[in-house]
């Protein structure tokens, strides 16, 4: 998939890549979630391929670096979508050093889940550092949220940098909601 329409497609109306129940990592006696994940990461080798950009690691290190940007319970059920967004979904933004400066390199792979029988887009950030591919930090999105600003977005017919609050994606989420309405916007 390399054009804006197909992604959006597969996206919005693509099936899951992963169904999840809602009861992924709920609280556990003398356990913080930084641990359960991490060892969920460790029962599934660490380690899962990227079509696109080939061996990604998936370590503690990657949580920490994730939970420094928040987490909710949605967000921490999700942790388990991160490998299979990985494995099956779509790059929305290759590699690349975005930020005048920064000397890192990262990229965005993303796919629909299903979580407690709701469609979200879960968005993962990968990170380049000295050659290895390593988890940075993921979000989720409700499906229906996006398909609303989609909507709204084609019945005002504004365009993308349009001032209007109700066309944002997700105030907290800052590049991650910018690439995915760049994405979603473009004809």
């Amino acid at each position: 998939m390399n054009n804006h329409t197909s992604i959006s497609n597969f996206l919005l109306k693509g099936n899951p890549v992963i169904f999840l129940s809602g009861n992924e990592f709920a609280k556990k006696e003398g356990y913080t979630l930084t641990q359960q994940v991490t060892e969920y990461y460790n029962s599934i080798g660490n380690i899962v391929i990227s079509p696109d950009y080939g061996e990604v690691v998936l370590d503690e290190k990657g949580v920490d670096d994730d939970f420094a940007h928040g987490v909710g319970r949605i967000k921490a059920i999700a942790f388990a979508a991160v490998p299979k967004v990985i494995e099956k979904g779509v790059v929305i933004l290759p590699f690349g050093k975005y930020k005048a400066g920064e000397n890192i390199v990262s990229a965005m792979i993303a796919a629909p889940i299903l979580i407690a029988g709701k469609e979200y887009v879960c968005v993962v950030v990968l990170r380049k550092r000295r050659e290895i591919n390593k988890l940075y930090v993921h979000e989720v999105t409700l499906k229906e949220k996006l398909l609303d600003v989609v909507n709204q977005e084609v019945v005002s017919d504004s365009p993308l940098g349009s001032s209007n609050p109700t066309l944002s994606l997700a105030t907290n989420q800052g590049d991650i909601a910018n690439v995915l309405q760049n994405i979603l916007f473009t004809k």
